[in-house]
């Protein structure tokens, strides 16, 4: 558990990069949560909202191949990127898609969801045809990395044992949160999904109270085994506890309250923050005025 206080309107930026129990390129891993961060974190010092600066650092997170968003992110067991994204605000803005294909930065498209449609979620061919519409052209986030452990997979088993995809390649999406200096907040977390998933399959990530939630009173991310995050819905249950108690408290009673392996971050309206997990290591990072830490594993 880590836990840090700030005084309220010092713009704080926290960021999380997924949680698992193997974790793979550290000292890579270690340097673009560095560089989202600190892109990130710029937006909120130039007097940006902080819904800027939540999806500037995830866009940068996703630019990044070590991380299973956008550009890297996990196959499912066709050998095909299906990608979820959401970003949310705490004035109730919300956008998302899930199961999109074929585009570089899927939380760019769910925040033009957000502000340019009356609609919450797209999903698969619908999500990415509205990507085209409004000029995200067509981009393959399938590295060469993510191609051979496609063709390593011992595919006699993965349809009978979906369940060790997620201990063998971890639960990884990436989401940051952050207090502007107007007391505003915001979250946006995006993520491929587990490796080798059914085609098709949306987990936490897009889903209001299950991996992201946003209110008054602060805002939560979530990282892990998204079916159990979905059905215990995590983020909105984290945040019901900031109705008494602060950011810290938050996250370590979400992580005793819930039987799953996950990881959150939590920001609530008074400055304080709360990080916390269950797996074997959480990538993650925080920024504000004075004070910066950033944790690959």
């Amino acid at each position: 558990m880590f836990f840090v206080d700030f005084l309220i309107m010092d713009p704080i930026l926290v960021i999380l990069g997924g949680a698992g129990n193997k974790i793979r390129n550290i000292e890579e891993r270690e340097k673009y949560l560095g560089e989202a961060l600190e892109a990130g974190y710029v937006e909120l010092k130039e007097g940006e909202e902080a819904l800027n600066a939540v999806v500037k650092a995830v866009i940068e997170m996703e630019d990044a191949p070590c991380f299973n968003a956008g550009t890297g992110s996990y196959t499912n067991i066709e050998g095909e990127v299906e990608m979820d994204a959401s970003i949310m605000r705490s004035d109730g803005l919300f956008g998302a898609v899930a199961a999109i294909k074929e585009v570089k930065n899927p939380i760019k498209i769910a925040r033009a969801i957000a502000e340019k449609t009356e609609t919450l979620l797209l999903v698969g061919e619908g999500a990415t045809r509205f990507a085209r519409l409004i000029g995200h052209r067509k981009y393959n986030p399938l590295t060469d990395e993510m191609k051979e452990l496609y063709n390593r997979r011992e595919a006699s088993s993965v349809y009978k044992d979906l369940d060790s995809m997620r201990h063998l390649y971890s639960l990884e999406t990436v989401g940051a949160v952050a207090l502007d200096r107007f007391g505003g907040m915001a979250v946006a977390v995006s993520t491929g999904g587990i490796m080798f998933h059914l085609p098709g399959r949306v987990g936490d990530t897009p889903i209001i109270g299950g991996g992201i939630y946003a209110g008054e009173l602060g805002a939560i991310a979530a990282t892990g085994h998204g079916e159990e995050i979905m059905r215990n819905l995590v983020a909105k249950e984290a945040y019901d506890y900031l109705y008494e108690h602060n950011a810290e408290y938050a996250a370590e009673k979400i992580i005793k309250d819930i039987d799953a392996d996950f990881g959150v971050i939590v920001i609530d309206r008074n400055g304080k923050v709360g990080i916390a997990y269950n797996t074997e290591y959480m990538s993650w990072g925080i920024k504000s005025g004075k004070y910066k830490k950033v944790q690959a594993a």
